[in-house]
């Protein structure tokens, strides 16, 4: 025996809520902001670096240290939560932490 209510007329049982698109959210807009905000810090980076011949390992420093905050950022403004961020904040962290304990050995 089946007992079910039947939905009323003129409606659909299961109708899925309407979404807005990414780009139009205040999270969206300003995640945008942030990458274009780190794109320039990457190409004034890349000038800086250029004008001071600066080592390769220097250079590769720079350029992994900035897209790891701007990546961050870029997670943060983007609306994620805790649980979904801490994956990437621990795999960015043991990069950096790799990346500026190496030259500390070096002699």
């Amino acid at each position: 025996m089946q007992i079910s209510n039947s939905p009323p007329q003129g409606t659909i049982p299961h109708a899925l809520p309407t979404s807005s698109h990414f780009l139009s959210t205040a999270e969206g807009e300003l995640a945008l902001t942030v990458i274009g905000f780190g794109v320039l810090i990457v190409i004034a980076l890349s000038v800086f670096l250029r004008r001071t011949s600066a080592s390769p390992d220097d250079a590769i420093r720079a350029y992994v240290i900035t897209l790891i905050i701007i990546g961050t950022m870029v997670l943060i403004c983007a609306g994620y939560s805790n649980d979904q961020i801490a994956p990437a904040m621990g795999l960015f962290g043991t990069v950096a932490g790799y990346l500026l304990g190496r030259k500390g050995g070096q002699q």
